[in-house]
């Protein structure tokens, strides 16, 4: 399956859950927030919503910091 993930082309060996996106590339999801095709996805959702062909995902980490 291909996605757009943070502008760069994926391959995808299965559909992912948001939860497991956010694991696969070490990340947590305290400290992401995430553009699901232009919408951002209650994170009580991350774990039921998967991953489809073509879609455009934007992972966007807080980092702390001065």
């Amino acid at each position: 399956m291909k996605i757009t993930l943070n502008g760069d082309a994926v391959e995808l060996e299965k559909a992912y859950t948001i939860s497991e996106l956010i694991t696969k590339y070490d990340m947590k999801k305290e400290t992401v927030v995430v553009e699901l095709n232009g919408d951002l996805p209650d994170k009580a959702t991350y774990d039921d919503t998967f991953t489809r062909e073509g879609d455009k995902i934007e992972l966007i980490r807080f980092v702390g910091g001065g």
